[in-house]
């Protein structure tokens, strides 16, 4: 018996905001089974991203915003042996002055009739950060870390899963463009070099009825940077008919600053930044999603389209750049098995 069916889908997602933001990012994704219970899995993923926000040209550099593409490629490999599967993936990641590596390996295991699955990760990074017409720039980030995750079927309609996430990084975590104002000077942002990053979740999964189903889940993060965040996730899925599903979302996320995040320096620190998202914020997504699923289409296997539209909120408090931000997310995308 296969491991799982072969896969070709693909994606494109559209993000664009009020602060001179526009990213666009292709995906194609192909699986394929190459032993009964083997398979081999590529992904692509390409950024191409134009920005001329207000945390670009506010800065004292003479950039002014600035156009750049990413390129994401990743290989990973899957093996089942009865009720245990496990996993290894590659990927590299590079833009014009960013490269970085990573390899991560995935345990899985089910339990007591199928009833209860315990899934394991580990993984490690070392990226190279440069700088634009900087040749001297060179920077270095390593990080690792892992991932435990218990799910639970606690009735026949109920699924509960709690994830804890751990994860290391050592190195160069500034930007090399974003310069701080300190009294009436401005300085390189410099952020600690280390940070131990934690994440704790627990999430429901139901089904209310033939036609509806819905997904609950809470978040906390905390690291050693003083940021800590709460994220309260809902989601409600509904079967309109026998080829459409309509997926309703909504999440709201609320961040407290980084220790040494200030809105203003009197006076230089050891540590100062200028990045908004280390700063206090909360934010608000909501949108629909439409699905439209056909079983053994023609000569494919189950063919999958959707649609999708969210809108974001993103309120920042003490960033007086940019007091709120707002945008689109759009995305539409494919599957098919053959």
């Amino acid at each position: 018996m296969a491991l799982a069916e072969d896969k070709v889908s693909s994606r494109v997602n559209l993000y664009v905001d009020n602060d001179e933001t526009t990213i666009v990012s292709p995906m194609i994704y192909v699986q394929k089974n190459i032993f009964d219970e083997t398979s081999l899995s590529v992904r692509y993923i390409t950024d191409i991203q134009s920005c001329a926000s207000v945390d670009v040209v506010s800065t004292a550099s003479p950039s002014r915003g600035y156009e750049e593409i990413r390129h994401e490629v990743a290989a990973g490999l899957k093996h089942r042996i009865n009720l245990t599967s496990f996993g290894a993936t590659y990927r590299h990641s590079t833009e014009n002055d960013y490269d970085s590596n990573s390899v991560s390996a995935s345990f899985s295991q089910e339990l007591f009739q199928r009833n209860f699955t315990v899934d394991l990760s580990v993984s490690y990074r070392k990226d190279k950060i440069g700088r634009v017409k900087d040749r001297t720039f060179s920077k270095d980030l390593e990080g690792g870390g892992g991932s435990v995750s218990l799910t639970q079927i606690l009735t026949p309609k109920v699924i509960g899963q709690f994830v804890y996430y751990l994860e290391v990084l050592d190195g160069y975590q500034s930007s090399p463009y974003r310069l701080v104002p300190v009294a009436d000077f401005h300085v390189p942002e410099t952020h600690p070099d280390r940070r131990i990053r934690q994440s704790f979740t627990g999430r429901l999964k139901e089904s209310l009825s033939e036609a509806w189903g819905a997904e609950q889940s809470f978040r906390f993060y905390t690291d050693t940077w003083g940021l800590n965040s709460k994220t309260i996730f809902l989601q409600f899925y509904y079967h309109i008919n026998n080829p459409l599903t309509l997926r309703l979302r909504y999440r709201f996320y609320n961040q407290e600053r980084a220790d040494f995040y200030r809105e203003y320096y009197p006076a230089l620190r050891e540590h100062v930044s200028r990045d908004r998202e280390l700063g206090t914020l909360h934010s608000h997504l909501a949108g629909p999603q439409l699905t439209y699923f056909l079983r053994e289409w023609k000569a494919f296997g189950d063919v999958t389209l959707d649609v999708k539209l969210e809108y974001f909120h993103i309120d920042y408090d003490d960033y007086a750049l940019l007091e709120a931000n707002d945008g689109l997310i759009v995305a539409t995308g494919f599957s098919f098995l053959y």
